[in-house]
């Protein structure tokens, strides 16, 4: 099985290191920045959660022959650059390959559609983590399950199967999910809560719930997404979402500095309008006030707007 994994960052290097320590046939795709040049010089750095360090030799590239076919494309960028990755390879991905997108947020599915409308289209949920530590060196850092949903055109069922069971051997705890909407909201909902007020207050996950008032916001912001949810016929794992998500900040991933907060202390373009926005937008669309996803979403965007402009101690 031939891997084409779209994107060199924490998550995907380290689903494409895993693969490839796995003796997967395993491929990066990435435009050229430190950490890549890093990991085509001297390989993957992963270091576990015992302190265990692997180093595995794996391959970004940054241009794709129409020629060499993939069996699998793992689409693993940040959701506001689809369009931009994705579209240049339209021309270079066969018909035949099945693409996989376990992006943070919502819609992200409908667009690779767009882009792919010939080929099989999967998604799912990523429940581990990951961060850079330096350039060719990450940290493994979440340890959840994943969930894949089996794809509209299930002549590629053998295929997916074949996937879930690759990712289980190299230590990737994997299902195969049939309610996968279930699963992706269910992630969209630790997403929302933790996401956006780390980026806004610039700490990590647990310290945005060591006071009464960061509960009470976080509360909201969750309490929101779940009445859009009913209106739309999506049931959430957890019978208390919001309790399991204070359990989470405080037993989990408390430590854990959001992706959405690297972000903003890089000056990047953030996740924003596919997890707290994309709230906001069904609850226009369903006549549902989201004050809090709200606010939050554009307090996001004026960050991002006004990098240059902000006072540095």
């Amino acid at each position: 099985m031939k891997i084409l994994i779209i994107g060199a960052g924490a998550m995907a290097s380290l689903f494409g290191g895993r693969l490839k320590a796995g003796k997967g046939h395993v491929t990066l795709f990435n435009r050229l920045n430190p950490h890549v040049e890093e990991i085509n010089r001297s390989g993957l750095t992963i270091i576990e959660k015992d302190d265990t360090v692997t180093n595995v030799p794996i391959k970004v590239i940054r241009e794709k022959s129409q020629d060499d076919h993939y069996d699998i494309m793992l689409v693993l960028i940040k959701a506001h650059a689809n369009e931009a990755v994705l579209k240049p390879l339209k021309e270079k991905i066969g018909s035949g390959t099945l693409i996989i997108t376990m992006q943070n947020g919502i819609g992200n599915l409908e667009t690779i559609r767009k882009i792919f409308p010939n080929n099989p289209v999967a998604v799912g949920s990523a429940g581990c983590g990951a961060s850079i530590e330096n350039d060719g060196m990450i940290i493994h850092r979440g340890w959840g399950k994943n969930y894949i949903g089996y794809p509209e055109d299930l002549s590629k069922k053998e295929l997916i199967e074949e996937f879930v069971k690759l990712l289980n051997e190299c230590g990737m705890d994997t299902e195969l999910a049939v309610d996968v909407q279930s699963v992706i909201w269910s992630k969209l909902i630790i997403n929302l809560a933790f996401n956006g007020l780390t980026a806004l207050t610039k700490l990590k996950n647990g310290d945005i719930i060591n006071t009464v008032a960061g509960k009470d916001i976080l509360t909201n912001v969750v309490n929101e997404a779940l009445a859009i949810a009913e209106v739309s016929g999506i049931a959430i794992k957890h019978e208390n979402p919001v309790s399991e998500c204070l359990r989470m900040g405080t037993e989990d991933i408390g430590r854990n500095k959001s992706s959405m907060l690297m972000d903003i202390l890089n000056h990047r373009k953030t996740e924003i309008d596919v997890i707290n926005g994309a709230i906001s937008k069904l609850g226009r669309q369903y006549g549902i006030p989201t004050p809090y996803n709200d606010m939050v979403t554009n307090l996001i965007h004026v960050i991002e707007s006004n990098y240059e402009n902000q006072v540095n101690q």
